[in-house]
């Protein structure tokens, strides 16, 4: 009976070894899987990132451009109303000029 009684010790020691064995394994494969998911979705989250950075870089670039015309449109329109208001004084100022000129020199 003891010889018996030790061969079931036995075969339960080697059962669970083998178990423990097993769920060691298991666990290992888990948490390998558990790190190649995670590095693939920070690779994932990372190109997700880049691509919207892109499109947020491409837009500010589209606004900055139109900004850009925009405020060249409007310096344009002002500076050819400057000089036009200057080519119509023009006459004026150069009259103006003159008559310093004869008042300072005299008419001699």
């Amino acid at each position: 009976m003891s010889s018996k009684t030790l061969a079931k010790i036995v075969d339960t020691e080697k059962a669970t070894q083998a178990l423990s064995d097993k769920y060691a394994s298991k666990r290992e494969s888990l948490l390998e899987d558990k790190n190649r998911k995670l590095s693939q979705m920070a690779s994932e989250k990372d190109a997700i990132l880049k691509d919207y950075q892109e499109a947020q870089r491409a837009e500010n670039e589209k606004a900055l451009q139109a900004y850009k015309s925009e405020e060249k449109a409007k310096n344009d329109q002002e500076i050819e109303e400057i000089e036009n208001q200057f080519q119509g004084a023009l006459p004026s100022l150069v009259s103006l000029v003159i008559e310093e000129v004869k008042n300072s020199y005299g008419n001699r």
